[in-house]
């Protein structure tokens, strides 16, 4: 019985110092809302680069740039992909060379970043767009190479076949 009451006073000393540990004080930063930071950023973007046509895709911004032909591929599909991918200051961060057939992912499978998964399910063969995707649909929080982290990104797409 002793030995039980000279553990309490310790489990309460415990108890306090954890929920003294996350207190919220004056010197925490605020949480970012990075969904409502990355949809002004991408129309400030529009805005100022002139740019007209874009239709807002759930989180995302796509303006077809040419229209292919067919169907629409299913998950599971190899897309192959010729793209420019850059940040809004205009940093390339990536991109497909012109000697080379595309860049092939399997559609829905996670080998790409979400935001190309959801693009390329409404994409046939010879779509040419581009897509303004938000952080949360790209690296989130990552930085990735010359990517930042919450970086809202653009690519310049054109699907160049559909297996």
């Amino acid at each position: 019985m002793n030995f039980r009451h000279s553990l309490l006073p310790f489990f309460l000393l415990t108890l306090l110092f954890a929920f003294g540990a996350c207190k919220k004080g004056e010197d925490s930063e605020p949480a970012t809302d990075f969904a409502a930071r990355d949809e002004q950023l991408i129309t400030d973007y529009i805005q100022a680069n002139n740019l007209t046509g874009f239709v807002r895709d759930t989180t995302m911004f796509v303006f077809i740039t040419k229209a292919g032909t067919g169907g629409l591929p299913a998950k599971g599909k190899t897309i192959i992909v010729k793209y420019k991918g850059s940040t809004l200051d205009g940093n390339v961060f990536d991109q497909t060379k012109e000697s080379t057939i595309g860049f092939p992912f399997v559609l829905g499978a996670g080998q790409v970043i979400p935001g190309w998964d959801r693009a390329f399910q409404k994409f046939n063969k010879g779509t040419q767009a581009i897509l303004l995707i938000p952080s949360g649909l790209a690296y989130k929080g990552s930085a990735t190479g010359s990517i930042p982290p919450n970086s809202v990104l653009r690519f310049d797409v054109e699907v160049v076949n559909i297996k």
